[in-house]
C-alpha cells in the first residue's frame, strides 16, 4: 500500500508538472495565488497552528492583521512551489540573474581564505532558488533531508541538481561530505530554522526558547570556516535580493558555548528578516515544538 500511496504522488506531481510547463509561468502564479486563497478558506491546512504562531510572535498586532499574514504566507510558499517546479525550464543565465551579482560579493570574498564557508539560511523566501542562482557563482553543496517519498525524492533531487547545487543528505556521513566541500575551498548551505529535537541548541526566537540545529556552528568551528547568514527577499518584480551577514566565531569559549552563541545570532538575524517581511516564512514549521527540559 505504500509503494502505491508513493506512485499516485509521483503521477500526481507529474500530471501537475505537465500542465504547469504548457503555460507561462506569470499565468501559473496567477493561479497558484487563486488555489492558495481557496486552500486557506476552505481547506485550512496548518491554518489554526499558523495563526496560533503569528499571535505569539506578533502579540501587538491586531485578529486582522493576523488573519492578513496567514493567507499570505500560503501564497508566498505557493509561489516559491511554482517557481522550483519551473527551474527545469530556466536557463543557467537566468537562475543567475534571479539575484544582482552584488549582493554575493562579500560572500564571495571570503574565499580567499582558502577555507570555503557556510551559508546558514532559512525557509524565507524561495530559499531553493536562492541556492540555485548562488550555484552558478560558484560550486555550492547544500544539506538536505531526504523525502520518504523515493521517487519525489528522485525527482527533487534531480530538479535541484540540474543546472544548480549539489546535495548533501543528513546522515551519519553529512560531517564528512561537508569537510571535503570545505577543503575544495567550496561553500556549504544549510536550513537551520526548523525544531532540532531534544539534540539541539535552544536559543531566542520570538521571546520563546526554540531547539536549533547545531551543525552549522559546528561545522564552521571544526572545519575554521566563516559562516554567513543569507536569506531571499522576494521583490515586486519577481526577482530577489540578500543581505550577507558574516556571524563572527567567538574566542575564549568551549565548543559548545561557541556553538550557543552563533546559533542565536542566527535566530536573532532571522528574526530580524522575519519581522520585515513575516509572510516570507515557512509558518508551517511547529518552530517551538520540542521544549527545554533542564
Amino acid at each position: 500500500m505504500r509503494k502505491l500511496k508513493h506512485y499516485i504522488e509521483y503521477i500526481s506531481l507529474r500530471i501537475v508538472m505537465f500542465f504547469l510547463y504548457m503555460i507561462p509561468i506569470s499565468f501559473a502564479k496567477e493561479i497558484g495565488l487563486i488555489l492558495a486563497e481557496v486552500v486557506f478558506n476552505f481547506i485550512p491546512i496548518r491554518k489554526k497552528h499558523i495563526i496560533e504562531s503569528l499571535t505569539i510572535a506578533f502579540p501587538k498586532k491586531s485578529k486582522n492583521e493576523i488573519l492578513k499574514i496567514a493567507k499570505d504566507v500560503y501564497k508566498q510558499f505557493v509561489i516559491t512551489v511554482i517557481e522550483f517546479i519551473f527551474f527545469r525550464k530556466m536557463t543557467g543565465k537566468e537562475l543567475k540573474g534571479m539575484f544582482p551579482d552584488e549582493d554575493f560579493y562579500p560572500v564571495i570574498e571570503s574565499l580567499k581564505q582558502g577555507k570555503g564557508a557556510i551559508l546558514l539560511s532559512g525557509h524565507f523566501g524561495n530559499w531553493e532558488l536562492l541556492a540555485k542562482s548562488f550555484a552558478q557563482r560558484y560550486p555550492t553543496s547544500v544539506i538536505v533531508a531526504k523525502q520518504s517519498n523515493p521517487m519525489v525524492d528522485s525527482l527533487m533531487n534531480d530538479t535541484r541538481t540540474t543546472k544548480g547545487f549539489n546535495t548533501i543528505y543528513k546522515d551519519s556521513l553529512v560531517f564528512r561530505a561537508v569537510s571535503k566541500a570545505l577543503k575544495k575551498n567550496e561553500f556549504v548551505a544549510i536550513l537551520a530554522d526548523q525544531d532540532a529535537g531534544k539534540q539541539g541548541v535552544f536559543v531566542p526566537f520570538f521571546g520563546r526558547l526554540a531547539s536549533t540545529a547545531k551543525g552549522p556552528a559546528a561545522f564552521a568551528l571544526r572545519c575554521d570556516c566563516p559562516i554567513f547568514t543569507t536569506f531571499s527577499i522576494r521583490q515586486p518584480d519577481g526577482k530577489y535580493r540578500t543581505v550577507p551577514k558574516e556571524i563572527k566565531k567567538p574566542v575564549g569559549v568551549s565548543e559548545e558555548e561557541a556553538i550557543e552563541i552563533i546559533m542565536a545570532e542566527y535566530s536573532r538575524i532571522l528574526q530580524q528578516q522575519i519581522e520585515e517581511y513575516p509572510s516570507y516564512w515557512f509558518w508551517f514549521h511547529r518552530r517551538w515544538k520540542t521544549k527545554k527540559t533542564n
